[in-house]
């Protein structure tokens, strides 16, 4: 009893200090701490609770301090241990939660809370060994608690995972047995339970067994999903390719879902697997009777759903049904025909669903079903569907539908080719009509939320796509800007369409204009899993078009991303085990690996290195302290290139282009997803790769310097006996980086030097600073320039004078590591020349000459990069943009013309942005050379 009031005295004097951190209030819950500790200084739980709000506070170190004096005291209260747990989640120590709760529980080795903490606490880890002992640890405590035995099955089957050769042998088997063993007995209560002896079955391809299962007694324990049941079995006699009752399953799947397309999927691949092996059922066989084992009898059935539904809520599934039952014979080769063709179903479809977004998106697929003709005649129909399209003048549309109708058949028209094999005037003509409809749209959407979009917006976005088609064949840049006025016009009235927000990022960025797109891509709200898929759209221009403190917060928030979601992805995996959710578990843990490998994830990292190494450093001290922050290994691969995720959304902005001719500039439209995503994904590896190779041979060199000279204790956190010597893996380094530049030759081609040198010294005295002026002189030119007396803005000057710019930064890091290893050789000699008074004058090395020589021709060149640079600011060389007449407005608009005169200024605005950060950049370097004379 006494003891009981003790604790309640503890909770007591604690709860102000948990009320100020529920609150936010970390000072006070500091103060609130240290009076508590005032009366009861070796309170282990007020320590931990300071810990936890000096450390919200930023105050890390004397956090750690607290932390680790209760650690090493092994706490064993419940109170303290959830405390520390939170702690140590907050920095990400996992490894201590795993050491907190193995120390607590030999303390206490029969406290289930214990017990149950670390088994949770190896999750976190993902040590499934550990995870199978503890849980059977458990399962002896409380033998009568079904959850820890199926905690430990489930700790064997993510073994599994992760060694495919023991997989088959022994953890599944022993799986296997360990469930069956419950089966046997009667033992399995949950439903849990059940789907996890379903994974554990079909993992080992026991279809048949499964099957069984699902059949008996325990399959009627799954009902927390809908037809889970039904839906399993289905996929079950798919998977055993007993094609008749997948086909019976599937049916009676459509019957109670005439919408869902997956089944009807299913349902029509197994009638053309029946037909094509001339499957038929026994005669006086019954059991067969459900069984649709031809394409006629899978039509009459689509027809009977059809005709069921007439009285019911019009569905799509069963009319797309036909069309995909055409679309799989043909695509089979099967010589079998069927009553009906693709034309008249796609014209029965869209006078049903015409006037629906998503009936465009729906036929798209089909349309390759059609010959050219067909194609043409299909939009002839429809078009005589449509009052507003039998009169050569523009006619516009009396409501939503009717309008949606016409936005239909436009797009298909563009996916179809129409408006490509027109000549550009008719199509300029056509941009302007389209236009004009978008504006006239825009009356039916008067009364709608500004988190809605414009029933008329798609007029804009095919309107600014013909501008780019047209842009794409002229390369005269004026059809980006007037798409570029059209698209900020039309985002004032649909500030929610994100369709037009990232074509506009995309066009500004062509022009090498980043300012704008910053806060568009804040105003698309992309949160969590967004930043993986969605980031692509303005990452990889940022640190291109020179706008690098943008890139730093942009780099910084996208790593931010992915280290919260290890943390959050733990969590998703103690709730798993916790309630029973087995087979999310697996999902959780390749959600996890997939965002760790992300495409993404290793360029932000990879990026934001290489851009501190630049920035942060204006002498060769702070590279080397910035190369042992990073703790750089050079002779390691950050993650294996094969092992790469590619999760980016490429399809997020529809083009509806047409299959034959698709918009590499822009993006690859859905018609040729798959290959684009693939050579994408291939280009964005390869220059990843070129990144990591530049950082990694950086990061030698610098190590390099630094041990040349006798500094050999700096081994940047590395053991000295696991180290490779750094010239060995200087060395690796750059024939790894030569290899690779070799095989990339099909995306893109090196510059390279005509003339060849020989002689190491001279090349150090005359090969890289004449490349470097060559580039320079190849690149420098006005933002500005005239073409045909036509001026015009040069998009491509900002970048390439970017790219110089970052390899005179490189450059001067090696010229820091060459001085790190010559100022000592020098200081050396000169000590002993003047030993030797006597003695005739020994001659200077040439290596000293060369290299003084080396460093004045960079300094001539950062000079004449930095007056490059300054030649494309606007503001330096008083230029207005909006008065050079740089492209001609599509419409006599006033508006028009003051969103012109707008986007004239931002751009302006982004341009001197770059300029000032590229000559502050450039500032840096040049402050560097001055740091590294001999």
């Amino acid at each position: 009893m006494a003891s009981r009031s003790h604790v309640d005295v503890n909770e007591r004097r604690l709860r102000p200090i948990y009320d100020c951190l529920d609150n936010g209030n970390n000072k006070k819950a500091v103060q609130e701490a240290d009076k508590v500790l005032k009366k009861q200084k070796d309170l282990q739980c007020a320590k931990i609770l300071k810990a936890l709000a000096l450390l919200r506070l930023g105050r890390h170190d004397d956090s750690s301090n607290l932390l680790d004096e209760v650690h090493a005291q092994h706490p064993v209260d419940e109170a303290t241990l959830q405390a520390m747990c939170i702690c140590y989640r907050e920095t990400y120590k996992l490894e201590a939660i795993v050491d907190m709760y193995e120390n607590a529980h030999k303390l206490k080795p029969d406290n289930e809370e214990i017990l149950s903490a670390l088994f949770m606490a190896y999750v976190r880890m993902g040590n499934y060994k550990k995870q199978q002992q503890t849980a059977m640890s458990l399962h002896r405590l409380q033998p009568q608690k079904n959850p820890y035995y199926f905690w430990a099955i489930m700790s064997i089957v993510m073994q599994s995972h992760t060694d495919k050769r023991l997989a088959a042998t022994m953890f599944l088997p022993l799986a296997d047995r360990m469930t069956k063993k419950y089966v046997e007995e009667g033992k399995i209560n949950a439903e849990a339970e059940v789907q996890l002896y379903l994974i554990i079955l079909e993992l080992m391809g026991k279809y048949e067994e499964t099957l069984n299962l699902l059949k008996g007694p325990l399959g009627e324990k799954l009902t927390s999903e809908l037809l889970y049941q039904e839906t399993c079995e289905a996929e079950l006699y798919t998977k055993l390719e007993r094609w008749p009752e997948a086909n019976a399953a599937y049916k009676r799947l459509i019957k109670e879902y005439p919408d869902h397309w997956i089944n009807w999927q299913n349902y029509i691949s197994s009638c053309i697997k029946l037909e094509s092996t001339d499957w038929t059922p026994l005669e006086n066989d019954d059991s067969y009777s459900e069984v649709h084992y031809t394409s006629d009898m899978a039509l009459t059935f689509i027809q009977e759903i059809l005709t069921w539904q007439a009285d019911n809520r019009l569905l799509r599934g069963p009319y797309l049904a036909r069309l995909e039952l055409i679309k799989v014979l043909r695509q089979t080769g099967s010589n079998k025909s069927i009553s009906v063709s693709a034309l008249p179903l796609m014209i029965e479809y869209y006078e049903l669903f015409g006037d629906k977004f998503c009936c465009v998106e729906d036929l798209t697929i089909f349309t390759d079903l059609l010959s050219e003709e067909e194609g043409k005649q299909l939009i002839d129909t429809l078009s005589e569907t449509l009052d507003m399209c039998k009169t050569s003048d523009i006619t516009f549309a009396s409501n939503v539908k009717q309008m949606q109708r016409h936005v239909t058949i436009c797009k298909l028209k563009r996916h179809l080719g129409i408006f490509h094999q027109q000549p550009i005037e008719q199509r300029l003509v056509l941009t302007k009509e389209f236009l004009s409809r978008h504006q006239h749209g825009l009356d039916f959407g008067k009364d709608l939320l500004a988190t809605d979009v414009q029933f008329s917006d798609s007029y804009l976005l095919l309107a600014v796509h013909l501008l780019v088609d047209i842009w794409e064949e002229t390369e005269d840049t004026k059809y980006l800007w007037q798409g570029i006025v059209q698209l900020e016009k039309g985002m004032k009235k649909s500030i929610s369409n994100f369709q037009i927000k990232v074509l506009l990022m995309r066009l500004y960025c062509i022009m090498g204009v980043y300012g704008p797109c910053h806060t568009l891509y804040e105003s698309l709200e992309v949160k969590h899993i967004m930043n993986d898929t969605l980031g692509h759209t303005i990452f990889n221009h940022i640190g291109r078009l020179g706008h690098f403190m943008a890139a730093c917060a942009t780099y910084g928030s996208m790593l931010k991303f992915f280290a919260v979601n290890h943390k959050e992805t733990a969590e998703y995996l103690i709730a798993s085990y916790k309630y029973g959710s087995f087979n999310k578990i697996n999902e959780f843990v390749k959600f996890r690996n997939r965002l760790q490998n992300s495409i993404q994830y290793i360029s932000a990292q990879v990026e934001s290195m290489l851009l501190d190494m630049g920035m942060e450093t204006s002498k060769h001290q702070k590279t080397e302290l910035m190369v042992s922050y990073m703790a750089l290994a050079p002779d390691k691969e950050r993650t294996p290139y094969e092992d790469l995720c590619d999760n980016r959304d490429l399809s997020l902005m529809r083009a509806w282009a047409c299959p034959v001719k698709v918009s590499m500039q822009i993006i690859f439209d859905l018609c040729n997803i798959k290959e684009a995503e693939e050579y994408s994904f291939k280009e964005e590896k390869a220059w990843i790769q070129v990144r990591d190779l530049s950082l990694r041979i950086l990061g030698a060199c610098v190590i390099l310097g630094q041990h040349s000279v006798g500094n050999i204790n700096n081994r940047n956190g590395v053991d000295h006996e696991k180290v490779r010597p750094m010239n060995e893996v200087l060395e690796d380094l750059i024939k790894q980086f030569k290899d690779h530049l070799t095989n990339i030759q099909d995306f893109s081609k090196p510059y390279k030097v005509n003339s060849k040198d020989d002689e190491q010294e001279e090349k150090l005295k005359s090969c890289v600073p004449n490349i470097l002026e060559g580039l320079l002189s190849k690149h420098r030119c006005s933002l500005v320039q005239s073409d045909n007396d036509k001026k015009c803005v040069n998009p491509k000057v900002l970048e390439n004078l970017v790219f110089l710019t970052e390899t005179l930064s490189h450059v001067v890091i090696l010229t820091g590591v060459c001085h790190r290893i010559l100022k000592p050789l020098k200081s050396s000699f000169n000590k002993k020349s003047k030993k030797k008074k006597d003695a005739a004058p020994v001659a200077m090395p040439s290596i000293f000459e060369n290299y003084n020589h080396h460093l004045t021709s960079l300094e001539t060149v950062a000079k004449d990069l930095h007056q490059a640079v300054l030649d494309i600011d606007p503001v330096f060389l008083s230029i207005d943009l909006s008065n050079l007449s740089l492209t001609e407005p599509l419409t006599v608009d006033e508006e028009d013309a003051a969103i012109e005169k707008d986007m004239w200024k931002k751009v302006e605005k982004s341009y001197q942005v770059s300029a000032w950060e590229v000559t502050e950049f450039l500032h840096n370097k040049m402050q560097y050379l001055n740091d590294l004379k001999l």
